[in-house]
């Protein structure tokens, strides 16, 4: 077991310095650096003084179960309880197990009252890791089933050592017991590491599919997951309603950058993304399909709340100028409205409504415009 630790804990110390910044993951190497040490002191038991051992072995395992804790909650964005709380606790359960041990020696009362603390600590991390959907974040509910079943193991545990069919347990008893205790617990410990370097692995894969997906420089979506977004509300053929699609672009973009230089141009895309998300629900999609050109999906809503989003959304952006440092620039958009219609495809239904947005552009910029079918001829202004 002591072994099994240590290696646990410098193949999660290595995983750090790799990738330090995973949530939580410092204070699980804490927690395994200190069940480390527990064993060694279990190693050594008998050479220092019983009270010593005690209080050191009951404080080094429920300062593992707290870390542990403060990990899991670290780990999915929660705050933790203030550390003084944890302090306390773990305080006032020593304080009674040296009490216990020399003033008032009662192993029973001791076993007992350390299992819960542990117990309790093991539940609180399985309630606290367990969010975000057991699909898109498996390794948490993992961890959170490998705690819960610990937990409910140290809860239990006491009665394993305090009773017996015929009476209390008798120390030969306990003796073939205790092998039992190290083996669940050497397995649950090593099998939460294992849980955590999951837990790292999900999370740089989330960081990288967040780059994917992800507008670095306004936070919106890329053009890739946009149309992937787009694709997915496509499907079901004739049985989907419409669905309301408004592309976007911003008039005379490369006089901000020519005048004010790339970083306005920059801080105008962040500006107008802000606006825009004024006038969006929650679940409508803004994406950015380059340059100063954007696209929105707005399903379950009609054409002409769709119109009315646009007139809305090209209100909003004139009535708030962008600030620079010593100029307020006054931004306009040509705005194209369309609908994916029932079996239609999604690449024609985009092609309209950039049809529409150059139209809006050469019939004199800062306006909507609406196209619902198809045009011949394509007209497009720069």
């Amino acid at each position: 077991m002591t072994i099994l630790m240590g290696l646990m804990s410098l193949v999660m110390a290595a995983v750090w310095r790799i990738n330090r910044f995973v949530p939580g993951l410092t204070w699980w190497i804490l927690a395994h650096g200190l069940g480390f040490l527990a064993c060694l002191e279990l190693l050594t038991r008998g050479r220092l003084p019983d009270v010593v051992s005690v209080a050191s072995a009951q404080g080094l395992l429920l300062g593992m179960g707290y870390f542990i804790y403060v990990g899991a909650r670290r780990h999915v964005g929660d705050p933790h309880p203030p550390h003084w709380i944890g302090a306390l606790m773990i305080g006032v359960v020593i304080s009674v197990a040296v009490f216990l041990t020399t003033v008032h020696p009662d192993f029973s009362s001791r076993f007992l009252i350390h299992s819960l603390a542990l117990g309790v600590l093991f539940v609180l991390t399985a309630q606290a890791v367990a969010k975000g959907g057991a699909r898109e974040h498996p390794a948490r509910y993992l961890l959170a089933t490998v705690s819960l079943m610990h937990g409910l193991f140290m809860l239990g545990r006491p009665w394993l050592f305090t009773f017996d069919l015929d009476g209390p347990m008798s120390l030969a008893r306990m003796t073939a017991i205790s092998p039992f205790i190290l083996l669940e617990s050497a397995v649950a410990f090593n099998v939460m590491a294992f849980c955590v370097l999951l837990l790292v692995a999900e999370h740089s894969h989330g960081e990288l599919r967040r780059l994917v997906d992800r507008d670095e420089l306004t936070g919106v979506h890329s053009r890739r997951a946009f149309l992937h977004r787009l694709q997915q509300l496509s499907e079901g053929g004739g049985q989907r309603p419409a669905l309301p699609i408004l592309v976007i672009d911003l008039d005379h973009f490369k006089r901000i950058n020519d005048t004010w230089g790339h970083s306005a141009g920059d801080e105008a895309l962040r500006h107008f993304v802000e606006v825009a998300q004024r006038c969006m629900r929650v679940q409508d999609t803004m994406g950015r399909l380059g340059g100063e050109e954007f696209a929105v999906l707005l399903p379950r809503a009609s054409v002409e709340q769709a119109q009315g989003v646009a007139e809305r959304l090209r209100g909003l952006l004139v009535e708030h100028p962008l600030r620079l440092t010593e100029d307020n620039v006054r931004l306009t958009a040509s705005i194209g409205v369309t609908v994916l219609l029932p079996g239609e495809s999604p690449e024609l239904a985009l092609g309209r409504a950039d049809q529409a947005m150059y139209q809006a552009k050469s019939e004199g910029r800062n306006r909507v415009v609406s196209m619902l079918a198809p045009l011949v001829t394509e007209v497009r202004v720069a």
